[in-house]
């Protein structure tokens, strides 16, 4: 066949009996009515009678009408006969005349109230094909049953298995030369180069550009994170992901991104200039979105990962602990019973208790107990509290490359996270630690945070910031408006792939 997506399974069943109809089927497209029966005894003969039932019933139930009327399934031709009360042997052999055929056909095209495929349906058949191209990703395979359907649904005779898979072949190769040629417009010489140059193999690599910046992050650890933020910043260089591309088909747009996903960059570097552009504009913008989630999830991954690691290593040195602080405890407790003691004057429990224990042994208890005994701080501070350097690994390159933003509810830690940024970028504005924004603290962290009322601790302020943001994250308080997964939750603007300037 000229139009290769059809296989020959589905072009040999297109207007055609697959198997008998069910009785339901039967029930809904082969019962006769009364009008029926009043259109079918203008013919004398019962042959011709029940042939034109069978081309009616066909009709109604394919949307077409059979090349030989005749090969239908031996069910129809009983059910519609009982109907008629007529006989089934002489009509097989009789009613073959082309000219009967053909004025049957005309007259239950026109008493059904079909139309013939032509003219204003061609018009409106190939209106609604635009239409679904521009809007859905589904296969040509899949689109042309739809339109089988759709036809049947208008109550059009279907045409040719050809002419229909033409036409569809033909109205998708014209809305890709369209869409190629929209999205290879809005590039100018300079984002052209910066695309062509993603097949191109640096000196001493073996892989393109485009498959090194398309291969996502496998590792969860601080420097897995700043690379995957290098990554980001790479495709950010391209200079294309402000353009904006929100009046075109967000399927078709997606379906470019994915393919150049997957395609090797011999094959993208062998298409037509406009379709390789297209298609790596497309790609560059997806690529942006899904590096920005990787980033994202790293660092959610990471936080998670140090938070975990840092109370594994509390909760053993907690066990490690409780042998001297149970020892502490026991010589506190008979120091406790000894002041309780009522058969001991009060002048002298002091000196009886320190010859009984010894000034030295309750000291060193109550250092015991001072140094051991579980502070009432939040868990995430004695979880992170060990954090401080693995983060400061990845955290310039975090601050700068991501840009936040956020819910009203989150402008304080917003304040803190920019603070935090002018502090990396250093010069003479840098602010002083004194002028940090503080309401976004919790009390639990407080105590750690600020060691007196005008003075801040620089590591356990940033570690609050990281946590206070992992988790307004996952709330979705705070947002990354380039982003896929994290992007703003009260739009899908960012997620429908349409660039920055959408």
């Amino acid at each position: 066949m000229p139009v290769e997506f059809l296989s020959d399974e589905q072009a040999a069943r297109y207007g055609r009996y697959q198997a008998d109809p069910s009785p339901e089927q039967l029930a809904r497209f082969f019962y006769l009515s009364p009008q029926d029966l009043q259109f079918l005894a203008d013919y004398r003969r019962s042959y011709t009678q029940l042939g034109c039932a069978v081309q009616l019933c066909t009709l109604r139930f394919l949307g077409t009408f059979l090349p030989v009327p005749t090969q239908v399934p031996a069910v129809v031709v009983a059910t519609l006969a009982q109907q008629l009360q007529v006989g089934t042997d002489a009509w097989p052999a009789r009613y073959t005349r082309p000219n009967t055929l053909s004025d049957h056909q005309a007259r239950i095209v026109a008493y059904l109230g079909f139309a013939a495929y032509g003219g204003r349906q061609v018009f409106r058949l190939t209106r609604w094909l635009y239409a679904q191209v521009l809007t859905s990703t589904v296969r040509p395979s899949v689109l042309f049953d739809l339109a089988t359907a759709h036809l049947v649904a208008q109550r059009v005779v279907l045409p040719g298995v050809t002419v229909l898979a033409r036409l569809i072949a033909r109205v998708r190769e014209r809305t890709g030369r369209h869409l190629h040629r929209q999205l290879r417009n809005r590039l100018n010489p300079v984002q052209q180069e910066a695309l062509e140059s993603l097949l191109l193999v640096p000196p001493g690599q073996r892989l393109t550009r485009l498959e090194a910046l398309r291969t996502a992050p496998t590792r969860v650890s601080g420097p897995a994170l700043v690379a995957a933020l290098g990554r980001l910043e790479h495709v950010r260089a391209l200079g294309v992901g402000g353009i904006s591309l929100h009046d075109l088909p967000e399927a078709r747009v997606v379906r470019l991104a994915r393919h150049a996903q997957v395609a090797w960059g011999q094959t993208l570097a062998r298409m037509g200039e406009e379709r390789r552009l297209a298609t790596l504009l497309s790609f560059a913008q997806a690529l942006e979105r899904t590096a920005t989630d990787d980033v994202l999830d790293l660092f959610d991954g990471l936080l998670t990962a140090l938070a975990l690691r840092g109370e594994t290593k509390r909760r053993r040195q907690r066990l490690r602990s409780l042998k001297d602080l149970d020892h502490a405890a026991l010589v506190l407790q008979q120091a406790v019973r000894m002041m309780l003691d009522e058969s001991v004057p009060e002048a002298q429990i002091r000196a009886q208790v320190l010859s009984r224990i010894g000034e030295a042994s309750l000291r060193e208890a109550a250092d015991a107990v001072q140094a051991l005994a579980s502070p009432a701080d939040d868990p995430r501070f004695q979880a992170l509290s060990g954090s401080y350097a693995t983060v400061r690994r990845f955290l310039p390159a975090l601050l700068n490359g991501i840009a936040l933003e956020g819910s009203p509810s989150a402008k304080p830690l917003l304040d803190a996270w920019y603070f935090l940024r002018a502090q990396e970028a250093g010069g003479r504005c840098r602010p002083k630690w004194g002028t940090a924004p503080r309401t976004f603290v919790p009390k639990s962290w407080a105590r750690q945070v600020f060691a007196s009322r005008d003075e801040v601790n620089p590591a356990a302020y940033t570690l609050c910031v990281l946590d206070r943001l992992h988790q307004a994250l996952r709330r979705r308080e705070v947002f990354v408006t380039t982003s896929e997964r994290y992007g703003d939750p009260r739009g899908n603007a960012t997620r429908r792939g349409l660039g920055r300037g959408a």
